[in-house]
């Protein structure tokens, strides 16, 4: 019989079973990449951060103001304009 270089976990069935954290990767999402991969990893939370960051201060300006209700012509309407067609509609 030829002979493996491989080493043998043990002959018992437990012994082929590894325990393995699902959790794990959340508490180190940085395991298994190189440094280039971790920069650019960073990079991009970073960015990812500042931009929802950005939008979460838009929306509260929007809100202080007012206007939040206001239709904006380059995208469908939203709350004011159902309600103005609902109010036109029933008055017909």
């Amino acid at each position: 019989m030829p002979v493996s270089n491989q080493m043998s976990a043990g002959t018992n069935k437990a012994a082929k079973f590894v325990a393995a954290n699902p959790l794990a990767p959340l508490a180190d999402p940085f395991s298994g990449m190189g440094d280039d991969e971790k920069e650019l990893h960073k990079a991009v939370s970073n960015s990812v951060q500042t931009r929802l960051e950005t939008a979460m201060q838009e929306l509260q300006q929007k809100h202080r103001d007012g206007t939040n209700e206001i239709d904006d012509g380059d995208r469908a309407p939203t709350g004011a304009a159902y309600r103005d067609l609902h109010r036109r509609q029933q008055f017909m």
